[in-house]
């Protein structure tokens, strides 16, 4: 018997399970001391899981860049592509244990890349026009979860394109090639899950 309750235990670590029983438990534990009906406690559950679910992904990522001692190449990259994620969007996976490790995945990834692979200038600039290409042709990626009006569409574009500019200046005036380079692959990871390919990828 505890050997399973041991494995189902484990279980709920290794596939991430556990992010929704504490989003389960915080949400009923609120809505129980507010008193409010079911519907409120869906919406606290909801908003947990955003919550709790950021702070497991932000850990594994912490853990991950220790683990691989490049810690502020894996930051610096993430921050590239989450200012731009937002906006641009694409890729969208509707499993979180899928998500969080694909997520991990790319991120240590590109973060690992910006750290061995020497920077270069030329190299730079063509991701910067190809994600500039990217914004224009398909920005924002919709996702079935997250319908835009076509009012937020074009502005969601224009945010884009000026993010993109605005990180590309950076740049220049960092002028330091280890953080350009952390840039650099961070946004072209962005432009990548954007692609039409990644659009019905579940």
């Amino acid at each position: 018997m505890n050997k399973i309750k041991l494995k189902k235990h484990f279980k709920y670590l290794y596939t991430l399970k556990f992010v929704k029983l504490l989003s389960y438990i915080s949400a009923r534990s609120l809505s129980l001391k507010l008193n409010q009906n079911h519907s409120y406690k869906y919406m606290y559950y909801y908003g947990f899981q955003i919550l709790y679910g950021a702070i497991n992904k932000f850990l594994l990522l912490i853990t991950a860049g220790l683990l691989f001692h490049a810690l502020p190449q894996i930051l610096i990259a993430t921050l590239a592509f989450m200012s731009l994620r937002v906006y641009i969007g694409g890729l969208h996976f509707n499993n979180y244990t899928k998500c969080a490790y694909m997520s991990l995945l790319c991120l240590v990834s590109i973060g690992v890349l910006s750290k061995y692979i020497p920077y270069n200038n030329i190299i730079d600039l063509c991701v910067f026009i190809y994600l500039l290409v990217i914004a224009v042709m398909y920005a924002p990626v919709e996702h079935k979860n997250r319908p835009l009006t076509d009012k937020k569409k074009l502005r969601f574009k224009y945010i884009s394109i000026t993010l993109i500019i605005v990180l590309f200046m950076v740049q220049i005036l960092i002028n330091d090639n280890n953080i350009n380079n952390c840039i650099m692959y961070g946004v072209l990871l962005s432009g990548i899950i954007a692609l039409p390919i990644f659009k019905n990828v579940t």
